[in-house]
């Protein structure tokens, strides 16, 4: 097999090289849908009135645009340009569109509409700075008005029933530590004994919290505000991590996305008592995530609570809105091409002979070329999502292999803590063990291995890790250096990383030096393809400079993109030059 499969089916490789998703439903009182598509290049505001209609896109706008809110003044919706995650706030009126925020420089997270409809909660960062103001917004006037800059990366979580207070979270990495906030700034620490705490609601019976207290999996728990330090009932406390969880807007039930392994559940349950009333029934898949928001913000309950809308994602489907009662699909965003392979289960032995779970696209029986995929994160989880370049790759006789190393979100907080800081290597060693074990199994002929964000980190290290292992490689977004990683990065994004990856000027900064791909880029014998975009607030562009001009890798950069390549233009382009050079190298 050579790289000419590429040609018999050039049809069905140009149907996946860009994906089309529909994304952050959001249905009004009138039974209309607001949603985000990325059918006209980059994620924009649509609007439909029946299940499966024609749509029709609300503004024209060169930014990336998702609806966030309905409210007596119009539409409340966020952007930001270029992919750069500085998230602005505006409205969507009968007289057009109007900028509620003015600071280019800080983002505008964590919105969190007022019982009154005409504020929210939030939390942002004037001129960039690396603390978070807690505070609100009128979303009439735009004013800002100041609560609290308590240090550190902060978010709005939920206001108290009474409108007067605050629930919030500081964001350490994986530790999340809530606070009741007062308007005059006090903080009062919730469950000071769980390493993560998430606040989801506040009803007049307490706040519904996503914790770990006393378990190794997120659980939902409901706490009184008078007795913050303890849970007064537990509502899901099964050994799956919850994912996200919607309360509806009569307070009664919520959605909740349990993490039951490569795919989710929605189950509806009753928050007095915590009762299963109902599993929403969808062929097997996910709740869409993105760099616009987790799993629950893509999950919407109607106004009058008698049903909600998902994002829902499978593995051989992009992302389409889906209804509840029943499984009504609203969304026709495109139908990728017949035949695509969906992922079976996988395990194999990683480094000290800890079991990695995995996910494997294999095509048939015989031995292939194979690449190994890795995720993100590092608290990230491979799963059954909808992932082109896995089917672009089957497509021209080439399996795939994503194994959730350790450090993996989905596996408990054990599992997720056993690659911190100086424990880094091996999990990068667990990415090794994957290649050796598909040539030990005969399950491939060759390997390269292929990963964005930690997981172009992931690829960078591997093949220095053992360099006549791998074919190819490509690196996406990757973190080449540390060091430079930490000091090139926008400052309120270092607050989030120290405490996952090391001090780079502390303790870990000569472990930090050790493990940086960089300084051991001469051992790399493999091909290398680089990828990254200008504006991304996540990994500087850098990182992917110069580990190109230590390997001579081929770089592609591209100046409108930021943590990924989200444009549907940028997209094909992408996906094809990674095929062409993976079908190069390994056919």
């Amino acid at each position: 097999m050579t790289a000419s499969t590429l040609t018999p089916e050039p049809a069905r490789i140009e149907k996946l090289l860009s994906v089309v998703r529909a994304t952050r439903p959001l249905p009004d009182s009138t039974g209309r849908l607001y949603y985000a598509s990325n059918a006209t290049g980059r994620a924009q505001v649509f609007r439909t009135t029946d299940p499966g209609g024609p749509a029709e896109r609300l503004v024209e706008s060169e930014s990336r645009m998702v609806p966030h809110a309905h409210t007596p003044l119009g539409l409340l919706v966020r952007e930001d340009h270029g992919g750069n995650e500085i998230w602005q706030l505006g409205m969507l009126g009968d007289d057009g569109y109007r900028s509620l925020t003015t600071d280019q420089r800080a983002i505008h997270g964590s919105v969190t509409l007022h019982a009154d409809q005409r504020r929210v909660g939030l939390s942002w960062n004037p001129n960039g700075q690396a603390d978070m103001v807690l505070g609100e917004l009128d979303l009439a006037t735009g004013a800002m008005a100041r609560w609290a800059e308590p240090g550190g990366f902060w978010s709005w979580a939920a206001w108290s029933p009474s409108g007067d207070r605050a629930a919030v979270i500081k964001l350490l990495g994986t530790p999340e530590e809530a606070y009741l906030l007062d308007h005059d700034g006090t903080l009062t620490r919730l469950l000071p004994d769980a390493l993560r705490v998430h606040p989801v609601e506040w009803l007049e019976q307490g706040l519904i919290v996503m914790t770990d207290l006393g378990r190794d999996f997120l659980g939902l728990a409901l706490v009184a505000p008078d007795k913050p330090d303890q849970v007064a009932r537990w509502l899901f406390d099964e050994d799956h991590d919850l994912e996200g969880v919607s309360v509806a807007p009569s307070t009664d039930n919520a959605a909740i996305v349990v993490n039951e392994g490569i795919y989710d559940a929605i189950r509806i349950v009753e928050l007095d008592s915590g009762n299963l009333l109902e599993r929403f029934a969808l062929p097997p898949g996910v709740v869409h995530s993105d760099h616009t928001g987790p799993a629950d913000y893509h999950v919407s309950w109607k106004p009058d609570s008698s049903g909600l809308f998902v994002s829902w994602e499978m593995p051989t489907h992009p992302a389409e809105i889906y209804e509840w009662p029943g499984a009504k699909r609203w969304t026709v965003s495109g139908d990728p091409p017949a035949g695509l392979i969906s992922p079976t289960e996988a395990a194999y032995d990683g480094f000290g002979g800890l079991q990695i779970p995995s996910l494997f696209y294999r095509i048939d029986q015989q031995a292939r070329p194979a690449v190994v995929l890795f995720h993100g994160g590092p608290e990230g989880q491979a799963r059954a999502s909808f992932l082109p370049m896995v089917h672009l790759l089957n497509s021209i006789g080439v399996n795939v292999f994503l194994p959730n190393v350790r450090g993996s979100s989905g596996y408990g907080t054990r599992f997720q803590n056993l690659d911190d800081k100086e424990l880094r290597w091996n999990g990068v060693i667990d990415g090794s063990e994957a290649a050796r074990h598909l040539k030990r199994a005969g399950l491939a002929n060759k390997t390269a291995a292929m990963g964005g964000s930690y997981g172009g980190f992931m690829t960078l290290a591997v093949l220095i890790d053992d360099p006549d292992l791998w074919d190819a490689g490509v690196d996406t977004v990757g973190i080449a250096d540390w060091h430079t990683f930490f000091a090139n990065m926008p400052p309120w994004r270092g607050v989030l990383r120290i405490n996952e990856y090391g001090d780079p000027n502390g303790a870990e900064s000569d472990f930090l030096r050790e493990i940086s791909p960089i300084h051991r880029a001469a051992s790399i014998k493999a091909p290398l393809l680089v990828i990254h975009g200008r504006n991304d607030p996540r990994v500087p562009v850098e990182e992917s400079e110069q580990i190109a001009r230590a390997t001579g890798a081929d770089l592609m950069i591209f100046d409108d993109e930021g943590h990924g390549i989200a444009a549907l233009p940028n997209q094909v382009r992408s996906n094809r030059m990674i095929l062409e050079f993976l079908a190069k190298h390994l056919l």
